[in-house]
């Protein structure tokens, strides 16, 4: 048998650290099949009341036709296997596994092998793709949904944040809009919101980072050539070289988006291979394409696409603040996702496109280091693009220094917008359905409850990105961990701030 290892995966990762994911060794016997992992910084808290990374590991296989199928994995934890160090936590689903270090340590996973028993006959593939997405637990707990201040902001009846004690319905009573948007009418929330409608009191898992370049073109080389037509703005059949998320005869529209065809695809023959290319040499995925940096130019129907496809689900407004914010925490008016409403824009790019791009601007005692942009020239117009996932995490790197959200999860201000399952049109019918590995013959996620892939009615976005503003607390300020200025925008077009992130 031919085996393929591909990988999908983010160069640096956070417990407010930096880190590398990496997946080699990869060997088939019968129905097992065996990798070694590695990834640094680590940690596995739980044991004393606290949270966990982890990394959700799931496969692919190509079959004699040329379609690439989502390969269930046994629900058994105890027929999988790994290294002295790490645990491997099956899911219900099948979709996929969690691979973790044990309760109690944290520091670098070294090289470990990792065995996984697989439902189908691995002999009727022709390869086989690893892929391997980086994660953060969120345990279970209340925690305070709207900061009482920002734009179109979510309150209590007495004007003030809502604690969210439970997973139980919630009534027009319980949640109000306050201080609307007074330029574009916010849409109006949901008359009930079912139990089923995940609103973040339970345990759920969240990517560690903003899908990166590398894992959009690792997505799209998994799909038809009919289903790559649609996730992507050029035509699967243009040279070799083209740009394939924005308009390819317009290179200052890029916004750092490298991702182009690595080789053309043919309609009604076979697709094209995608890779990223930013600075348009003769290589792909070379050290300084900036692979790692968050894809820019997600439509809805493109993020829910690559989440049903990856067996995972969107996250809602109400589970993204839980994220940002913490159990129990009381906001901060006006605050990011690293807990102050003081931010510091990272502007000045060392490293350009390398698998360790940042920036030479610092974080201060209350100011994060997030990516986004400004109208007013005094204080710099920005980068004009994305930036790599983690860009501010380092050793050592504290929350406010990294950027990074209560639970360790970076970028949740800035970089690009976050599509999120709001609590109102039409979203509310969301039930945390998770997505099934596989999308429809024309590129578009399947699951019913999930928002509509061409119209994105019911998704709101959060966190604002490269291009946002920030002005006075109460007022416009797009990475304010509860502004909703945007509430009436509905992400169905392509647009250079657009991106996301999945959950589980």
């Amino acid at each position: 048998m031919r085996f393929l290892l591909s990988l999908v995966f983010s160069s640096c990762s956070l417990f407010l650290f930096a880190n590398n994911l990496s997946v080699t060794n990869a060997s088939i016997e019968d129905k097992m099949v065996r990798f070694d992992i590695s990834w640094e910084n680590s940690w596995n808290l739980t044991d004393q009341g606290g949270n966990k990374d982890a990394v959700w590991v799931f496969l692919k296989g190509r079959t004699s036709s040329g379609i690439w199928e989502h390969i269930n994995l046994a629900t058994e934890t105890a027929v999988h296997f790994a290294g002295e160090g790490l645990s491997v936590e099956s899911v219900s689903d099948g979709m996929g596994v969690f691979v973790a270090i044990e309760a109690g340590r944290y520091g670098n996973v070294k090289p470990t092998q990792v065995s996984l028993f697989a439902i189908p006959d691995l002999a009727g593939y022709n390869q086989i793709k690893i892929f391997a997405i980086e994660m953060v637990y969120i345990p279970e707990g209340p925690f305070y949904l709207g900061d009482g201040v920002s734009v179109s902001s979510l309150v209590n009846k007495g004007k003030k944040p809502v604690l969210i004690s439970s997973e139980s319905a919630l009534s027009p009573l319980d949640i109000f809009i306050h201080n609307p948007n007074q330029e574009f009418k916010p849409t109006e929330l949901a008359t009930t919101l079912p139990r089923e409608f995940p609103k973040g009191y339970a345990s759920f898992y969240v990517m560690k980072y903003e899908i990166s370049q590398l894992q959009y073109a690792d997505f799209l080389n998994t799909l038809t050539y009919k289903q790559q037509k649609n996730r992507t703005a050029s035509l699967p059949s243009v040279p070799r070289g083209t740009f394939a998320m924005v308009n390819p005869y317009a290179p200052d529209s890029l916004y750092r988006n490298g991702i182009a065809i690595a080789e053309s695809g043919k309609e009604n023959s076979y697709p094209a291979v995608y890779g990223v290319n930013f600075n348009a040499n003769s290589t792909f995925n070379d050290e300084l394409d900036g692979g790692h940096r968050a894809a820019n130019f997600l439509s809805w129907g493109d993020l829910s696409a690559y989440l049903d496809w990856a067996a995972l689900r969107p996250i809602t407004e109400m589970e993204y603040e839980k994220v940002c914010r913490g159990a129990s925490t009381l906001p901060v008016e006006g605050e990011f996702a690293w807990g102050t409403s003081f931010a510091v824009n990272a502007n000045s790019v060392e490293n350009d496109g390398a698998d360790f791009e940042t920036v030479t601007e610092k974080a201060t005692q209350n100011s994060g280091l997030a990516n986004y942009g400004t109208v007013i020239a005094i204080d710099g117009w920005g980068l004009r693009g994305v930036l790599r996932t983690g860009f501010a995490a380092f050793e050592n790197s504290s929350r406010i220094d990294a950027g990074a959200a209560y639970y360790g999860v970076m970028e949740m201000s800035g970089n690009v917008w976050e599509q999120t399952i709001m609590i109102g049109g039409g979203g509310e019918l969301f039930t945390g359905l998770l997505g099934d590995g596989s999308i429809d013959e024309n590129g578009n996620a399947n699951q019913h409850s999930w928002c509509n892939p061409n119209t994105a009615l019911g998704v709101i976005t959060k966190g604002g990105a490269w291009g946002s503003a920030i002005f006075d607390v109460g007022s416009f300020r797009d990475l304010a961990v509860s502004d909703r200025f945007y509430s009436h925008f509905k992400p169905s077009s392509r647009r250079n701030t657009l991106g996301g992130r999945g959950g589980r």
